[in-house]
């Protein structure tokens, strides 16, 4: 069997597991209403199903758990992960203000007082730890190995394009459970899953070139745990504001929200595809 073959078998594989826990989690929605321990457990197993679908198809395939990029790579590594850290933050505070000064609201932005973003930048550190290790459950299924499969079958831009996408089809069952609950329409669960599938498609490609960058998950996971808690964070202190209820955002200032990632997709393809010609390059010269 020729090497894409083999990566293509067990893409397929990882990707059935993956999709099979979806299915599973979007069964067992009913179950997870009625009680907060149910739903506890199997969120935290849909968390690591990625993790635990590259476990099972290295088994499956024999490939051994090599590799798998579990190594921390400290050592001339450290700025990518202040990085990771840091640029998260950046497009995200870009995501939520831009709109808001935009827009001229702002008189909103009373709860950014020094004293509330300090407390609120120590709630992310210290979250970070324990929060992180959820996180694990899906980077080490996504950049360490569903990425790793998809580059010899669809190169660089493909893997960007439809990793993301697949990454973003994951999310759906939590798209969803607000329409099975009776808190949203269904319209609302289409804006949401696109707006998802969008904004992972462009920040997926800023993981994948921190891993490929460090050879290590863990740079993945510290962004991809700032991606999520910035937003919470940054609302609350929006809303520490002066916001009156009767007040929301005009429709046009959405397209906003989507700038920055789509700036960060463009700068890191253009990086991932000059890092790649060098690394042909520098194969040749040693032929």
């Amino acid at each position: 069997m020729t090497a894409k073959k083999e990566c293509a078998k067990r893409l397929g594989i990882y990707l059935l597991i993956v999709f099979a826990f979806m299915l599973f989690y979007i069964l067992c929605a009913k179950l997870m209403h009625q009680s907060h321990t149910v739903y506890y457990i199997i969120y935290m197993i849909f968390s690591f199903s990625p993790a635990i679908a590259s476990l099972i198809t290295r088994a499956v395939t024999k490939e051994g758990f090599r590799d798998m990029k579990l190594h921390l790579h400290l050592t001339g590594n450290i700025r990518y992960y202040l990085l990771s850290f840091g640029l998260p933050l950046i497009c995200l505070s870009s995501m939520f203000l831009l709109p808001v000064i935009v827009s001229g609201h702002a008189d909103w932005l009373g709860g950014f007082t020094f004293g509330n973003v300090l407390s609120n930048a120590f709630l992310l550190i210290s979250f970070s730890a324990v929060q992180s290790i959820g996180l694990l459950g899906e980077e080490l299924g996504w950049r360490g190995y569903m990425n790793q499969k998809m580059e010899p079958l669809l190169g660089t831009v493909g893997t960007c394009l439809v990793g993301g996408i697949v990454w973003g089809l994951w999310h759906f069952p939590m798209d969803i459970s607000g329409y099975l609950d009776g808190n949203s329409t269904f319209s609302e669960v289409l804006v949401s899953t696109f707006g998802r599938l969008a904004m992972l498609t462009c920040f997926g490609t800023f993981l994948i070139w921190l891993t490929k960058k460090t050879d290590s998950v863990f740079p993945a996971v510290i962004a991809h745990f700032m991606y999520n808690q910035s937003q919470f964070t940054l609302t609350e202190l929006l809303y520490m504001g002066n916001i009156s209820e009767d007040i929301s955002l005009p429709l046009w200032t959405d397209i906003l929200r989507y700038i920055p990632t789509l700036i960060i997709a463009v700068i890191f393809i253009i990086l991932l595809l000059r890092d790649k010609k060098k690394d042909i390059k520098d194969n040749i010269a040693t032929i």
